[in-house]
């Protein structure tokens, strides 16, 4: 009797140890599964880092782009400002040149070297 019982024992794991061969052909496929989601997350030219990375990266450029185009507009503004053209004529004129409205005094200072060598 005992003998029978140890070969029982022995055919039901030698039963059940035969299916053991489809769970280390899976073993591989998690790691091949594992490796691709690996190389899509991170190291791929398309990987999902990038791609978030791309997006903040659009997002500073989009506001940077409307900080700009209002600057723009503002300086567009100025130019089509009759008073303003003049204004910023007359300060050209008086800064390069040297002209003077009727009845200024110009005062034109020359530096010495000596000032010249301390502000450097």
């Amino acid at each position: 009797m005992r003998d029978i019982g140890s070969r029982i024992g022995r055919y039901r794991l030698s039963r059940y140890g035969s299916q053991s061969h489809g769970s280390r052909l899976l073993l591989p496929v998690w790691i091949v599964i594992a490796a691709w989601s690996v190389w899509a997350l991170v190291f791929s030219n398309h990987s999902f880092y990038k791609l978030w990375r791309l997006q903040h990266t659009s997002a500073d450029a989009k506001q940077e782009l409307a900080r700009t185009q209002r600057e723009l507009a503002g300086l567009e503004a100025g130019l089509e400002d009759p008073s303003a053209v003049r204004e910023l004529a007359e300060h050209t004129l008086r800064e390069k040149t040297g002209m003077a409205k009727p009845g200024e005094i110009i005062y034109r200072i020359k530096s010495s070297n000596a000032d010249s060598v301390g502000a450097r």
